[in-house]
């Protein structure tokens, strides 16, 4: 009977605590595993450093709080992974091996902190939903924070403004929805990863009316910004995702009703898409390119592609390395037509074959069938409606990204992949309470239990490390860059090398460095001429010894290698300047000014013959400016000359 006594639990030393204690334990984890697909879309979406690093640090330490539960509570339930788990844990561990031996180690690290974060937020949500109701406040939760961004969407659209938050979006987009995000995809992938669980939750009798209430409010606001966002990778993605779930579902109620939802929903589908484009003008000023145009119709993406090809073959098997396309790119650039620095491919699955080759693409292909399969197991074993609507929504958010990565980034946006881990954690740990896994771990198990525990704290709170050590030398090295250019010239000193000092593998502290001593030397003047000689030299010099270290941490930066022939002309060392300047000109081919400047360069030297073949090369290539063509005029006419007695 009764006792009035409060609720206890039991530690795992054997001490006995009231249950509070372990609600406000799971609410803490919880509020740090949320951040980033909640707190981080504020932040103009966390695309920048600046953003995901603080993200980075706050999920690793939810994910410690979620392995140490062992260590705190004794009747913590045992452990469950979701299906494929190990597959991708091996990929994240390939993805991390990689990382000290990348092109760019730094950006490297970097990818390999948010692979592991993403893996352990799965496991953590999966453990931490294993509670009784528990998923329903989480999807609640979920719900609310897209949709108070799209309350801001409307208000942007309403208003007219570009302005997202304090920085305006960029002209490309006009005025197509983004809400926090600066790009309007990236938030058409959230909304659209949500809507077939939306959707689902409407006709969910165990949701409970407050969380069906949320799911007709979501898609009360979702829908018109959806629309206004105009990304057709996202509708695309809604389609099959919301075609996915129902499929799903009918195969549950009988054979019959699957077989005519096989046949209906494409027929509606294509029907609505009918209606849309005879009603909707936003959808016939995106479609009418693609009908008219094909895959052209995506601008940049199909010349990307084609070049890809050429780095698959070189690199098959182990890629180029993480977070390295945006530098290994530009010598293979061949049919894009400006000289961009593109930092994605549009194209998550040949990007993830650029970077980490055919094991990493093999590893995400046996990743994604095992755990669809056991998506698809635990879908038609689950015995209640809310349990088989949160996997059947997984399941269409999944397609849907799947759909919409063959066209976009959408992996790469910190907080968007963390939707769909909080969905799909929510999922499996809803289905494992319903199968009776919630059970205490085995007595003979426990010292394994916490000597995994203890280990898994260890590495989140090193990766947190890392991330926080990184993020402070991007802090540092952006002072520096700020200093730099207010010619606060002391301070940039100081603040790069502080930078260098919280990561030594950051190549932009020794970069801005180098470029910071090299304009000092240029500048540099002394009454006493050999006095001045000698200061230039010794601030070349140091300029010198900072630019090559930046290009042993990263060698695809042609910004830094053009700085270092400028130091080898201010030594009076202009064949090295030259070769240099040819490096620069020969990586990245379609940047106009290394190859201008490669000409100018020979021209100095007296090198005139070359210096006209470099320009009327840029001319004939169709990238040449005023420089090229002024260049030719005054070359031609010299070398017509006879030669001066």
């Amino acid at each position: 009977m009764p006792t009035g006594k409060p609720p206890m639990t039991q530690f795992a030393d054997g001490k006995v605590i009231h249950s509070s204690a372990r609600r406000w334990y799971d609410a803490l984890t919880l509020l740090l595993l949320m951040w980033p697909a909640t707190g981080g879309m504020w932040l103009l979406g966390s695309t920048r450093t600046w953003a995901f690093a603080p993200g980075l640090v706050l999920a690793f330490c939810g994910i410690a709080l979620a392995a140490s539960r062992p260590l705190w509570f004794a009747d913590t339930p045992a452990w469950r992974w979701p299906a494929g788990w190990w597959i991708f844990a091996a990929l994240t561990t390939y993805v991390v091996a990689l990382a000290p031996s990348a092109m760019v180690p730094y950006a490297a690290r970097w990818e390999a902190l948010k692979w592991l974060c993403l893996l352990g937020a799965l496991w953590s949500w999966t453990q931490l939903a294993n509670q009784p109701r528990r998923w329903r406040v989480l999807v609640f939760i979920l719900l609310l924070s897209v949709a108070l961004i799209c309350l801001y969407a409307i208000v942007q659209r309403v208003g007219g403004s570009r302005q997202v938050l304090w920085a305006p979006r960029p002209e490309q987009y006009g005025l197509r929805a983004s809400g926090t995000y600066l790009c309007p995809n990236h938030l058409a992938n959230v909304l659209a990863t949500l809507f077939p669980l939306a959707i689902l939750l409407l006709f969910c009798a165990d949701a409970g009316f407050p969380l069906r209430l949320m799911g007709l409010y979501f898609l009360g606001v979702a829908t018109p910004v959806l629309y206004w966002t105009q990304s057709r990778s996202a509708w695309a993605g809604l389609l099959v995702g919301c075609i996915t779930s129902l499929l799903l579902l009918a195969w549950r109620k009988s054979r019959a009703l699957f077989a005519l939802a096989l046949v209906a929903l494409p027929l509606l589908a294509a029907g609505g898409g009918w209606v849309a484009w005879r009603t909707l003008p936003l959808v016939q000023e995106r479609v009418q390119p693609v009908l008219e145009r094909g895959l052209e119709a995506g601008g940049g993406r199909l010349d990307m592609w084609r070049d890809s090809l050429v780095m698959i073959r070189e690199r098959s098997i182990t890629g180029f390395s993480g977070g390295s396309f945006v530098w290994a790119y530009p010598p293979y650039q061949k049919h894009v037509k400006y000289h961009l620095l593109w930092d994605y491919l549009h194209n998550e699955y040949l990007q993830l074959q650029v970077e980490y080759g055919a094991i990493g693409s093999g590893l995400l292909v046996a990743g994604l069938l095992w755990g669809g399969i056991g998506l698809l197991v635990a879908f038609l074993r689950a015995q209640s409606a809310g349990t088989r609507v949160l996997l059947a929504a997984a399941a269409g958010a999944v397609a849907g990204n799947m759909v919409h990565a063959l066209f976009d980034f959408n992996f790469h946006i910190f907080p968007n992949p963390h939707v769909l881990a909080w969905l799909i954690g929510v999922a499996w740990g809803a289905w494992f309470l319903e199968e009776g896994w919630r059970k205490k771990a085995r007595p003979q198990a426990r010292g394994w239990r916490m000597a995994v525990a203890g280990g898994a704290v260890l590495v989140c709170l090193c990766a947190a490390w890392r991330a926080t050590a990184a993020g402070l030398s991007y802090y540092w090295n952006l002072r520096g860059d700020i200093a730099r250019s207010s010619l606060n010239w002391d301070a940039a000193a100081a603040d790069y090398a502080r930078a260098s000092r919280w990561d030594a593998r950051n190549w932009q502290p020794h970069a801005g460095l180098g470029m910071l001593r090299q304009i000092q030397a240029f500048w540099y003047r002394d009454p006493d001429e050999a006095a001045e000689k000698a200061g230039r030299e010794e601030l070349a010099t140091e300029a010198a010894v900072h630019l090559r270290r930046a290009a042993e941490l990263n060698p695809g930066d042609m910004a830094v290698v053009y700085t270092l022939g400028l130091v080898h002309n201010l030594l009076d060392d202009p064949e090295g300047a030259l070769a240099e300047f040819r490096r620069a000109a020969a990586y990245q081919h379609k940047h106009i000014f290394y190859r201008e400047q490669l000409g100018v360069q020979l021209r100095r030297m007296g090198r005139d013959t070359e210096a006209l073949a470099v320009f009327r090369q840029n001319v004939a290539d169709g990238k040449a400016t005023d420089i090229s063509t002024v260049n030719i005029r005054l070359l031609e006419r010299k070398l017509a000359k006879p030669p001066a007695p």
